[in-house]
C-alpha cells in the first residue's frame, strides 16, 4: 500500500484504456499527461515509479510509443538550470523582508518576462479571488508570483509561509514526513470510498492528526502560526498537485480551506472546484518559473518567522526580477 503501489494499478487500468479505446485526440492528450507525470517526477529525481512501471509491463516505452506513433510530442520538461546546480549566499533572511527587497529591485529592474504563462498565473489569482474576514496563505516556494500579486493589490492578511520538505524536516529533525502526510492521501484513494470532497477530508485530515502526533513539536509551531490569524477563514494558495501541505493545516485548524493550480488527473472530481485548471502539465510551468524555483530556498523557521537564503546567481536574478517586474504591471 502506498504511491507506488496505486500509482502501478492506476497506470495500469489507464494504459487497458487506451489499448482498447480508439485513438482519438483525447486519447493522445491523456497519454500524454501520463506520461508528464512520470517526467516530472524524474525532473525531480524520484526514479522509483518510472522504473517500476517500466518492470511490470513496460508502461513507460508504452506511453512514449503511443505518442510517437500518433505522430504527436510529449510535453516538454525542459529547465534551463537544475536546483542542484545553483548556490546560494550562506545568510539568512526573514522570508517578508528578503521578498520586499526582491520587489523593489524588480521596480527599479530594466527587463520584464514576456512569459505568456504569466497571465494564465494572473487568470488564477482572480479566480482564488479576495473575500471579507479571510486570510490567505501562500505557500512558498510556488506561489511568490500570486503572493506578489496579492500584495501589490494592497491586499491585508496574507501570508507567505515557505512550508515544505525541508521546513518539516527542520521542524521534526526527520526526513520524509512530507511522505508520511501524503500517505493519507494515498490511503484515502486506494479504499475506493472517497465519493466527494467531504469524503475525502472525513478520511483524510483524522489520519494527518495521527502522523503529526509523532511529532508534537511541530504540531505545536503550526497550531501557533495558525493562531496568529484572526480571520474567521483562511485559504491556503498552492501550485499542487497532492495537496499535502493544504491538507496538513487543514488538519490542524478548521477555518482553513485551499485553492490549488492544479492536480493530478485522479484527484481532480475529489477536490473538484478548489482545483482552478485541470490542465496537469501546466503545473509544472507554474512552479518552475525563475522566481518561485530558484531564487529562495528555506533557511530557518525560528520565532513564528521563515528565513530563507537568496540565489547568487546573477543570471537567475535577471530573469526572477524580470517576472515579478511583469506581475507587478499585470497587476496594476
Amino acid at each position: 500500500m502506498g504511491f507506488i503501489s496505486f500509482s502501478l494499478e492506476f497506470y495500469k487500468n489507464e494504459l487497458q484504456k487506451l489499448e482498447t479505446a480508439a485513438v482519438s485526440e483525447e486519447t493522445i492528450y491523456r497519454a500524454k499527461q501520463l506520461l508528464k507525470m512520470l517526467d516530472d517526477l524524474l525532473d525531480e529525481g524520484y526514479t522509483e515509479l518510472n522504473n517500476k512501471l517500466e518492470e511490470a509491463f513496460l508502461g513507460v516505452s508504452k506511453l512514449r510509443a503511443y505518442i510517437k506513433n500518433n505522430n504527436a510530442e510529449p510535453f516538454s520538461v525542459h529547465k534551463p538550470f537544475q536546483t542542484t546546480d545553483v548556490t546560494y549566499y550562506n545568510r539568512a533572511y526573514e522570508l517578508t523582508e528578503a521578498i520586499k527587497e526582491l520587489t523593489g529591485k524588480a521596480e527599479n529592474s530594466a527587463g520584464i518576462c514576456c512569459d505568456a504563462f504569466l497571465q494564465e498565473l494572473i487568470d488564477f489569482c482572480k479566480w482564488t479571488g479576495y473575500e471579507a474576514d479571510t486570510a490567505y496563505i501562500f505557500l512558498l516556494r510556488d506561489t511568490l508570483l500570486p503572493f506578489i500579486y496579492y500584495q501589490n493589490k494592497g491586499r491585508k492578511d496574507i501570508y507567505p509561509w515557505l512550508l515544505g520538505r525541508k521546513t518539516l524536516a527542520k521542524l521534526t529533525g526527520a526526513d520524509n514526513v512530507d511522505d508520511e502526510i501524503r500517505f493519507a492521501i494515498i490511503k484515502a484513494l486506494e479504499s475506493g470510498k472517497c465519493l466527494s470532497y467531504k469524503d475525502f477530508c472525513g478520511m483524510v485530515l483524522p489520519n494527518i492528526r495521527s502522523v503529526l502526533k509523532k511529532y508534537p513539536q511541530m504540531e505545536n509551531q503550526l497550531i501557533e502560526l495558525l493562531g496568529e490569524i484572526k480571520k474567521e477563514h483562511i485559504i491556503v494558495v498552492e501550485s499542487g498537485c497532492f495537496g499535502t501541505f493544504p491538507m496538513l493545516l487543514m488538519s490542524l485548524d478548521d477555518r482553513v480551506d485551499l485553492r490549488m493550480f492544479t492536480t493530478y488527473p485522479y484527484l481532480l472530481k475529489i477536490y473538484g472546484n478548489k482545483i482552478y485548471s485541470p490542465k496537469y502539465e501546466n503545473g509544472r510551468l507554474f512552479e518552475t518559473m525563475y522566481s518561485q524555483d530558484l531564487y529562495f530556498r528555506f533557511c530557518d523557521l525560528r520565532d513564528g518567522k521563515f528565513f530563507v537564503e537568496k540565489c547568487n546567481n546573477k543570471q537567475i536574478e535577471t530573469y526572477a526580477l524580470a517576472e515579478i517586474r511583469a506581475v507587478l504591471q499585470l497587476s496594476q
